[in-house]
């Protein structure tokens, strides 16, 4: 009787024991927070810098070229030092890019990789995508496809096809974009004012790799871009005038609008309305 009193109360022990166990059973670790993958893109560049930080002059008027409206801007530097704007249209605004159901909206200046790119003309840095992480090729390739089938290129896709990005505020509603950067000139930061020529960044081949290195520079006005809508005579005219003299670091607003009527006239348009 005793062994089977002894035995009985010894389960009863390790019973308890157990359960004790399982009650001190240590918690399972917490799992790791998630690690948010470094900006694309400053999200809104109007949200960073005040509105009324910028130039006080005149760098762009619409006028009329027949029945519709032109936009002119005059005396941008070239943004790679020694270039001269290219005449191959594929390289132009406007031009076609029937791989992504859309159009292209700057000028693409051919340069080896790591040449520096300058500003074209002074202004404020309204955006800076120093941490751009590019595409994976299969994420590429679902974009492109996706823009096609839709008809147009989402401005999302749009924006992270131009790559790595440096925008400058030049006031009066004028950003000149540089874009497909391989770098951020060190130290330059949202806010900075810079001169013209200043380096900005160096030429690269971000967002769309399959393009080469060049540098894509839009000269964006008011909601459109220079060279929207214009046939191929009509964009010569307006990107040869664009580089022209008459820097917009020199120019007054009442020299700005004298070249503007200039231009216009050259074009065979109206002034100003």
């Amino acid at each position: 009787m005793r062994l089977v009193i002894t035995v009985a109360w010894l389960s009863v022990v390790a019973g308890c024991a157990a359960l004790t166990g399982v009650a001190r059973a240590p918690a399972p670790a917490a799992a790791p927070a998630a690690v948010a993958p470094p900006p694309r893109a400053t999200p809104d560049p109007r949200a960073l810098v005040p509105p009324d930080r910028s130039l006080e002059l005149d760098r762009a008027f619409i006028g009329r070229l027949g029945d519709r409206p032109i936009q002119v801007v005059r005396g941008l530097a070239p943004p790679i030092e020694g270039a001269t704007p290219p005449t191959d249209p594929l390289l132009l605004p406007y031009s076609p890019r029937t791989y992504r159901a859309g159009v292209h909206e700057g000028i693409d200046f051919p340069a080896r990789a790591g040449t520096p790119a300058r500003a074209a003309a002074p202004g404020y840095v309204v955006r800076i995508d120093r941490d751009f992480t590019d595409w994976t090729a299969g994420e590429l390739r679902t974009a492109i496809a996706e823009a096609v089938r839709l008809g147009y290129t989402p401005p999302d896709t749009l924006d992270r096809i131009r790559g790595r990005q440096v925008w400058i505020d030049q006031g009066r509603g004028v950003v000149t974009r540089y874009a497909h950067l391989s770098a951020v000139a060190a130290g330059l930061a949202v806010g900075d004012a810079v001169a013209v020529g200043q380096v900005i960044g160096a030429v690269g081949s971000s967002g769309f790799p399959e393009g080469g290195p060049h540098l894509h520079f839009e000269v964006r006005i008011g909601e459109g871009y220079l060279g929207s809508g214009l046939g191929a005579d009509e964009l010569a005219r307006v990107i040869a005038r664009a580089f022209g003299p008459g820097r917009l670091a020199e120019a007054g607003a009442a020299g700005a609008q004298g070249g503007l009527e200039d231009d216009l006239d050259g074009l065979g348009g109206d002034r100003p309305r």
